[in-house]
Order: C-alpha cells, then structure tokens, then sequence
C-alpha cells in the first residue's frame, strides 16, 4: 500500500476574486480618462476575462485552453479592420470600427456608381454618421440606420482613377475610415485579326489569331480562348468545307466590349501532292532543358523549291505550330526545347501528307569533376 508523503512545500491559498475584480475596476477607470470610451469597455473586457483566467490558473484550472476560447470568441463577434491589433495566446485577433464596403468593383464603365455599406454594431453611437469623399472632396454625410447600414446614394466618378473614403465620425471627431479605389475605363479594346482574311480560302483547320489589350477575355465563336500577357490569341477551329463566319468578341475589365465577324471559305484537305518532299534540319542538336533552337525546313515537289506550303512543326507530342514556306520553300522556326532531360527527341515537320523529322538531345550540363586534395 502506498502511502502519500506530506508536500514539502505546502500549495498556497488562492487569492481571493474580488482581488481581480478590483483591478479590473481601476483599470476601467484609468482607460476612460485617457482613450476613447468604446476602446475603455474593449480593454476593460479583455482586462477582466484575462484576470477570471489568472484567478482559474491560481486554483488549479488550466489557462492555455481559456486564452484560446476567448480570442476564438472575440474573432468571431468583431469585425476585422485596421483599428487595433490584439493577441490572446497564439491567435491575433483585429478590432475595427472602420466601415465595411459591400463589394466594389475595380473597374467600371459607367460613371455613375451606388454604393452600399455599414456600421459594426458596437461602433454605432447616436451621434455616428459616415462622411463620403471622392478624390478628396467630401460630398456626402449619411445617416446611420438601426442595423448598421449606409448608403443607397450615387456618385459621380471621373474618368480614369477615383478614390472613395468611407469616414465613421462622432460629432466632430473622425474615428475609422475605409478607402477602396474604382477606375473609370470608357474606351473599348483594341481588336486585330492577324490571320485569317476575310474572304480567304483556307484548307482543312482554320487557325484565327488576334491580338487585343492585355488582361482582356477573348470569345471566338461563343468559344472562350485565353489569351497570352501581351494579348495576343490563338484559336483552332475545325468546320465542315463550305462558308464559315467566324466572331470575335473581346471585353476589357471594365466590361467594354469590342466585336468584329469576317467569313472564310473552308476547302477539303487536297489529297497527297506527288512527288512533295519535306527536309528538316536543327541548328543544334544537344541543348539544355529551355533553351531555344532553330528549325530550317525545306520543300521540294518535282525537283523544284515549293513556295507558301502550309507546313507544321511538332517537338514530341506538343504542335509548335502551323507556318509557310516563303518563296524559296523554305521556313525557318524557332521554338523552346523541353524542360526536362530527354534523349532523342522527334522534331517532326508535317505537310500535303508526307513529313520528315530530326532528332534533339535535351540534356543537363556535366559538373566538372571536383580535385582530389
């Protein structure tokens, strides 16, 4: 039977709550005087949930999951802002008073906007109301409702950037602002057709590429194609032979649209042209993952040079793309080698129904072996 010794060190009597309590007063007290009255209740509240934790600690209650209880609590009854920055235990938790803006557009067409906003519940005092300014110049007070909701108002924006500031005040005394700026863009995109032309005849697939602003969407043929940073596009289209309109329509951020339609002829893919040959040739033939490498290809049919020969280029199993041979049948093109490490890579050229390939080596230079001492 084990018997229990004495402690060497007697557990000391907690001390007692109203102790705490007081502290928690005085503290009240001390903050009123000096800070804002709604910043005096926060901290007072926080001062006495942490003091009922230390009272916990001192008669033998654990104080890590309280702390963290309590920041849980606070994050989830205050809005967040810029106001005040708290942490409780491990977890920051933010008080604001600043006003929230429902969503606002960063980009508009219009310049007319109504906007909506409001209030945390615990800022709002009889004497609140939300000062309005654009561009520096205030243009409105509004009235704070019951629930905490402004707004309803229209402005009236400038072309190009506007700044909006939302501003609680209390009388005379500006207590939290919240800022968002909208930027007016009246001017549709700027659209090019690069191939095909109207009217143009084009074999098989019809390859249309464009360039617009960058950012933009682009839709061909109710079809979205994303564009590149720069905005240029490129969209693949396979039709049956006959007349095809194709539409363009691109819409910058702002929701400005631009739209233009041109008609093409589609034409069966011809059968393979007798005596077509293609030759295909790299400038290197062992390169890093990356880097750029240059493809000549030749066209000969009959004997003789074959000028404007669509001709496509595929590295693996990815189309580099479509191009044609200038008057002397030849096309010279460039393109990125793979990323990774591979051995013996087909280049592949394809036209009228007979193709040719090479092969490129991607590999990763050999360190140079270190120096025994």
């Amino acid at each position: 039977m084990l018997v229990r010794q004495p402690s060497l060190y007697p557990r000391r009597k907690p001390v007692p709550w109203q102790r705490y309590v007081a502290y928690v007063r005085h503290a009240e007290h001390r903050l009123a005087r000096r800070r804002h009255p709604l910043a005096a209740t926060i901290a007072g509240s926080i001062v006495l949930a942490v003091a009922g934790a230390l009272f916990a600690q001192a008669v033998g209650v654990g104080i890590g999951a309280g702390v963290q209880d309590l920041s849980r609590s606070i994050a989830d009854t205050l809005p967040t802002g810029l106001d005040s920055d708290l942490v409780l235990g491990e977890q920051p938790v933010v008080i604001s008073t600043a006003p929230i803006l429902d969503t606002l557009p960063e980009f508009t067409k219009s310049n007319e906007l109504f906007f909506e906003g409001r209030i945390p519940s615990f800022a709002i005092r009889e004497d609140s109301a939300v000062a309005i300014t654009l561009n520096g110049k205030l243009v409105s007070t509004l009235a704070i409702q019951p629930d905490g909701r402004f707004g309803g108002v229209p402005l009236t924006l400038v072309d190009g950037a506007n700044t909006i500031e939302a501003t609680l005040v209390e009388g005379t005394t500006e207590i939290a602002a919240t800022s968002h700026t909208v930027t007016v863009d009246r001017t549709a995109p700027e659209l090019k057709i690069v191939r095909p032309a109207a009217g143009a005849t084009v074999e098989g697939e019809v390859i249309v590429e464009g360039r617009t602003e960058a950012a933009a969407d682009v839709i061909v043929n109710d079809r979205a194609v994303r564009p590149n940073p720069d905005g240029t596009f490129t969209e693949r289209i396979l039709a049956p032979s006959g007349p095809l309109v194709i539409a363009i329509l691109v819409k910058d951020k702002a929701g400005n649209e631009t739209k233009t339609e041109l008609g093409v002829i589609v034409s069966e893919v011809r059968a393979p042209t007798t005596g077509l040959a293609l030759a295909i040739s790299l400038d290197r033939a062992l390169v890093k993952p990356g880097e750029t490498v240059v493809a000549e290809i030749h066209a000969i049919q009959d004997g003789q040079l074959k000028p404007d020969l669509a001709v496509t280029l595929q590295v693996g199993v990815v189309t580099i793309g479509t191009y044609r041979t200038d008057s002397t049948g030849m096309a010279r093109v460039g393109f990125a080698a793979p990323n990774h490490e591979v051995e013996d890579a087909a280049v592949v050229v394809l036209a009228g129904g007979t193709s040719a390939r090479a092969t490129l080596t991607v590999a990763k230079p050999t360190p140079p072996p270190t120096a025994r001492p």
